[in-house]
C-alpha cells in the first residue's frame, strides 16, 4: 500500500523526487526538467486549493456566514488548478516521450521508465493505431466532410500513403515493438505542425511513416507487453 501510494504520489508530481533526478542527469535547463518542475508547483498548488474546497464545504454545512460564497469561489479555483495540473502532465509526458522518441538509451529515470512502460502497453499502441487509421479515413473522404469539421489540411495526403499507413499500423500491433518507435509515433500524431502529418508534404510524409515503420519492427532493444509488465512489477 505504501508502495502505490509512493509511486502515485511521485506519478502525479506531488513529490520531487522526479525533478530532483532530472535537475542532476538533464539539468536545470533541460526542458523535461522544467516540465516536471512546473507540473509539481501546480500539483502542489491544487491540493491546497482541493483542501480549500474540503473547508468551504464543511463551512457550508456548518451555515457559516457568507460559506455559499466561499465554497463557490474555492471550487472554481480548484477547478482551474486542475485544469493546469491536467496540462502540466501532458506537457511532462511529451518531453519525456521526445528523449524516448530521439533513442538517447542513455537517460535513466523513473519518469522515463513510466512512460516507457505506458508505450509499450497494448493498449496505448492500439489506440495510436486507431488514431492514424482514423486520420487515414479521414483522408479517404476528405471531400465528403464538411469543411469546418476536417482535420489540418496537411492530413488529407494520408490518401497517397495508404500502404505505409496500413503496415505502420500493423507493426503498432506487433507482439514485439522497439519502444522508441511509438514513441515517435505518438509524436508523429500529436506534434502539431512540426511532425510532417500536418506538413502538407508528400515526401517528408512518406519517409516518416517508413523511418517510424522500420523502428518498430527493429530487432534492437524489443519491447512487449510482458517485458514491460515484468519491468512494471
Amino acid at each position: 500500500m505504501t508502495s502505490f501510494l509512493t509511486h502515485a504520489a511521485r506519478s502525479t508530481g506531488l513529490t520531487a523526487a522526479d525533478k530532483r533526478e532530472a535537475e542532476s542527469v538533464l539539468g536545470r535547463g533541460h526542458r523535461l526538467t522544467r516540465a516536471l518542475s512546473n507540473l509539481h508547483t501546480v500539483a502542489l498548488q491544487a491540493i491546497v486549493a482541493t483542501l480549500a474546497v474540503v473547508a468551504g464545504a464543511v463551512a457550508l454545512v456548518a451555515h457559516l456566514r457568507h460559506s455559499e460564497l466561499v465554497f463557490g469561489v474555492a471550487s472554481a479555483v480548484a477547478l482551474a488548478f486542475v485544469l493546469a495540473w491536467t496540462v502540466a502532465n501532458c506537457i511532462a509526458r511529451e518531453r519525456a516521450e521526445d528523449l524516448i522518441a530521439a533513442g538517447d538509451d542513455s537517460v535513466v529515470l523513473p519518469v522515463i521508465a513510466r512512460v516507457r512502460r505506458r508505450l509499450a502497453s497494448r493498449r496505448e499502441r492500439e489506440a495510436l493505431a486507431h488514431s492514424l487509421e482514423a486520420l487515414h479515413r479521414d483522408a479517404l473522404r476528405w471531400y465528403e466532410i464538411i469543411p469546418q469539421f476536417r482535420p489540418p489540411h496537411g492530413v488529407q495526403q494520408l490518401r497517397h500513403v495508404s500502404s505505409e499507413v496500413e503496415a505502420l499500423a500493423t507493426a503498432l500491433r506487433r507482439d514485439r515493438v522497439r519502444v522508441q518507435g511509438v514513441a515517435l509515433t505518438a509524436r508523429f500524431l500529436s506534434d502539431g505542425y512540426r511532425s510532417p502529418l500536418y506538413g502538407n508534404e508528400l515526401g517528408p510524409l512518406r519517409e516518416e511513416l517508413n523511418r517510424i515503420r522500420y523502428l518498430l519492427e527493429s530487432t534492437d532493444e524489443p519491447v512487449s507487453d510482458s517485458d514491460a509488465e515484468r519491468k512494471a512489477a
